[in-house]
């Protein structure tokens, strides 16, 4: 898909996350040139008009919407058998991102982000449109803090079948109000719920409820109370507890009206942070048993008859009841006979069920396996559909029955396929910045065993054997055991030799320090009596010959040349060769501001020859010229600093 052109107009760039219906890349618009988002359905749902009905309607539902804190949708198109929706590119994080990198969020910041959820959420409950998957992976956050709300992907209007789609709840059960977790109607406080866990975890960086299955995480939202938030960090004010504890109320009678006022009280978190502790009114919805009530007609006074009354009607009541008895008795033989007679005969004649050896339908499409089943006896109506993923067809053939093939049993016996939607996927955990050792554990624990990883390093500052990335990202669908899963781990910083650049002109110093590896830092320039202008005096941090990360920055000092208090002057050293004389060595040395014995002149000459001596003196420091013939010294002069 990377480079492909989608439409003839968007040029897919890279994969930038995804779910278990489809993948969201990132694109340019060549006709706008701008980045988009597109979100194309996964090829394995391209021929399932279930799944295509859903695409569509999530653009439908979302192309609805215009506001400032929900991702805009530009298109919605069709490239031969891929089906995509064209998005607003969102430049930012997931809040979740924000909350695993950051922890725990401060008050101020969480009453920001979701007063901007509430603001689009409003805005979606206002059409009659349900989110109905509200959770920090859904949550955008750009650098200049703006929120926007994404993936209308199972958002409906608000009717009678908000439930479930194809027998399966809707949602992300980390973040499961308790009436989505039973299958019950869902309305805009299903979406209040989630936005009260998002805030949980903002402001205490963990989940209200988790556990070893999603089943064991859906019944602790519908039984369990939650830790609050004030128990895990103290720090959140009673105020901000009580907007949590009211949206996460598990009867949503007790729970806010509407986003609005749920805003509301979040502009007030700040201003009044001592409030009483919410309470809720009426408790856990679903709660009380059912009783079965039986009406009592009549009352125990007039049942109470006189003694000699009843001794008095005894003998003409016993008479009758006996006469009774007798005519029931004989009724109720009567009818058993004729019941059972009858039963008899529609039993051996109309009701006869025939025994049917169930055939093998597994592997085959699922309408081809309903029709084979028809035509071995069994009913159309009694054949039911579940729907789930599997590695071992292809979608939407079946691949498993009930009945087991070779059995033989009734007609009339119900059936039920099991009937492929794709290959089982899993969520890709987030790994980065664990150990490599504890990242393989956290993809095995999710299904993806240690054979589907692949490892590579590379040189980085982060701690050696560091998962620094992830392919895929956190979220993207993964088929265990099939997809590649690759993790990009610290092999610790690349170590370099730090040159000596001292003595040397700047722009050698840059070089030497690029060809090791390293980057210039800050360069200073002050005066110095030793070095020339231009000439590198000083480096730190770092000292010739230290082994330290490779990228790291050496500061320069450079010379800017000789103070302004300094005084140059020049000496003429007369040496005298007389005629005819063998050669002689020659040797001056100069003592000044510039240091001590420095030799300014070495060499043979055959005759008498005058050199001029620079000298260089500060307020502190004269002038000493000495010179040498063949070892012996032959002349001194001494030149003060105030000699003119």
């Amino acid at each position: 898909m990377i480079g492909r052109l989608l439409g003839g107009r968007y040029q897919i760039e890279q994969a930038v996350g995804g779910g278990g219906m489809s993948v969201v890349y990132r694109a340019l618009d060549t006709v706008l040139g701008r980045r988009v988002a597109v979100k194309v359905l996964r090829s394995q749902f391209g021929d399932d008009a279930d799944f295509i009905r859903r695409f569509r309607r999530e653009a439908q539902a979302a192309a609805s919407l215009s506001h400032p804190n929900i991702v805009n949708i530009y298109d919605v198109g069709t490239d031969g058998d891929d089906h995509f929706i064209v998005m607003e590119y969102v430049e930012g994080r997931t809040l979740k991102e924000w909350i695993q990198q950051r922890g725990a969020l401060p008050v101020a910041e969480v009453v920001d982000i979701g007063k901007q959820v509430c603001a689009a959420l409003a805005h979606a409950h206002e059409r009659g449109i349900v989110h109905r998957d509200i959770k920090p992976h859904n949550i955008l956050i750009t650098d200049s803090h703006l929120v926007k709300v994404t993936d209308f992907g199972i958002a409906r209007a608000v009717t009678a079948n908000t439930i479930t789609y194809a027998g399966t709840v809707i949602g992300s059960v980390h973040y499961f109000s308790p009436e989505q977790a039973r299958g019950e109607m869902t309305d805009i406080k299903s979406d209040i719920y989630s936005l009260g866990v998002v805030l949980y975890e903002m402001v205490t960086g963990h989940l209200p409820f988790s556990g070893d299955s999603p089943i064991s995480v859906a019944l602790k939202h519908v039984r369990e109370p939650l830790v609050e938030p004030r128990q895990i960090n103290p720090a959140v004010p009673q105020s901000m507890e009580n907007v949590i504890l009211r949206a996460m109320a598990k009867n949503p009678l007790d729970r806010y009206d509407s986003v609005q006022d749920m805003a509301s009280d979040l502009d007030r978190v700040q201003e009044f942070p001592d409030v009483p502790k919410f309470v809720p009114k009426y408790g856990d919805a679903g709660s009380q048993e059912t009783r079965l009530y039986t009406p009592v007609s009549g009352s125990a006074g007039g049942a109470e008859a006189k003694n000699g009354e009843h001794v008095a009607q005894g003998g003409r009541r016993g008479w009758r009841m006996l006469k009774r008895a007798v005519l029931w008795t004989a009724a109720v033989v009567l009818v058993v006979a004729v019941v059972s007679t009858a039963a008899y005969y529609i039993f051996t004649t109309v009701m006869r069920v025939p025994d049917v050896a169930m055939p093998d339908v597994t592997g085959k499409p699922f309408t081809d396996a309903v029709n084979q089943l028809v035509q071995s006896g069994f009913s159309r109506d009694n054949i039911q559909r579940v729907d789930m993923p599997s590695n071992a067809v292809a979608p939407g053939a079946v691949f498993k029955q009930d009945p087991p093939a070779g059995t033989t049993v009734k007609s009339s016996r119900p059936i039920t396929l099991w009937v492929s939607i794709g290959q089982e996927t899993v969520a890709m955990p987030a790994v980065e910045n664990m150990t490599l050792d504890q990242a393989k554990r956290l993809l095995a624990q999710n299904g993806i065993p240690g054979s589907q990883v692949t490892v590579t390093y590379e040189y980085s500052d982060q701690p050696k054997d560091t998962v620094i990335r992830q392919y895929p990202r956190e979220e993207v669908a993964v088929v265990p055991g099939k997809d590649p899963v690759q993790l990009v781990v610290s092999q610790g910083p690349q170590l370099v030799t730090v040159p000596d650049v001292v003595g040397g002109t700047e722009q050698d110093a840059r070089q030497q320090l690029a060809g090791a590896g390293l980057t210039v830092g800050k360069v200073q320039t002050q005066p110095d009596y030793k070095a020339p202008s231009g000439t590198v005096i000083q480096q730190a941090p770092y000292k010739p010959g230290d082994q330290v990360p490779k990228g790291r920055a050496v500061d320069l000092w450079v010379s800017s040349g000789y103070p302004q208090d300094a005084k140059m002057a020049v000496f003429p050293v007369v040496v005298t060769v007389p005629p005819g004389h063998a050669p002689v060595q020659v040797k001056i040395t100069v003592t000044d501001a510039r240091g001590p014995d420095q030799t300014v002149v070495s060499e043979t000459t055959s005759g008498s020859k005058v050199y001029p001596v620079q000298v260089v003196v500060s307020p502190s420091a004269n002038a000493d010229i000495k010179w040498y013939v063949d070892g012996q010294p032959q002349g001194e002069k001494v030149i003060p600093y105030n000699a003119g």
